[in-house]
């Protein structure tokens, strides 16, 4: 709870800014994309795969208040995703994602610094059980939670404008809770760290929305929380990144 609530406080103080009187350099947007994952890579403490090029949608949303800023992102709870791990068998995956991000910017709003909190919550299931059980399957679900520091350059760009940000969290903590059939449940702390980046291009497409297309970077490493830290989840990927935004 106290991950919800860190990521929630930034979001409260501004929508108390929102309740006084509009101003004139007051704005926002709500947008989505699409977010195809090219070259992936998930690696676990047992093997490695190729993700598949599955066009992640991720829905988004920015206030602008003054030189203040709160953006977010966020992937809903999706439909199993399903690929075949070499030891485990077929597996399903469901992911969500919620991510928010305050930021200060400088004179012009050319450069920008923020600090925010990034979420995971995934549920695994594979048909086959790990070494750990004597047979049966096996349900993994976890949720890793930090906070993160982020740069972002927003420059003017013909009819639009070119955004480029870099992220990094160094510690993410959570907690993995691995049910079998045929096994007691285990619980295992994990603690991880993200590095991310992404260069946009935001073309005014008409009086109330923008178009958007770009290139999105994430590179995420999370190892069990005990002395030797063995590897529990590694994920890269290059994600073209397109969509639209409407203004409010």
């Amino acid at each position: 709870m106290k991950h919800v609530a860190r990521f929630f406080a930034p979001l409260v103080a501004l929508l108390a800014l929102a309740c006084a009187p509009a101003l004139a350099d007051s704005s926002g947007d709500l947008g989505v994309t699409l977010n195809p994952i090219l070259g992936g890579i998930h690696d676990s403490y047992d093997d490695m795969i190729r993700l598949p090029p599955i066009p992640v949608p991720l829905l988004e949303g920015t206030y602008r208040y003054d030189n203040v800023e709160l953006t977010g992102y966020g992937l809903p709870p999706t439909v199993a995703i399903p690929y075949t791990d070499a030891i485990q068998g077929s597996v399903a995956l469901r992911l969500s994602i919620l991510d928010a991000t305050l930021r200060l910017w400088g004179p012009g709003r050319l450069v920008g610094f923020g600090v925010g909190e990034t979420i995971y919550n995934q549920t695994t299931h594979y048909a086959t059980a790990d070494s750990l059980a004597p047979g049966g399957d096996e349900r993994q679900y976890s949720r890793i939670a930090g906070a993160h520091y982020e740069v972002v350059v927003r420059v003017p760009f013909r009819a639009g404008s070119l955004e480029t940000s870099l992220r990094y969290a160094p510690v993410l903590l959570g907690t993995q809770v691995s049910t079998y059939s045929e096994a007691p449940t285990r619980f295992d702390p994990e603690r991880g760290e993200q590095i991310d980046g992404d260069i946009r291009y935001v073309h005014h497409a008409g009086a109330h929305m923008d178009a958007v297309i770009g290139v999105r970077y994430v590179n995420f490493t999370a190892a069990y929380d005990i002395p030797s830290h063995p590897l529990s989840d590694r994920n890269a990927a290059v994600m073209p990144s397109f969509g639209y935004l409407w203004h409010l």
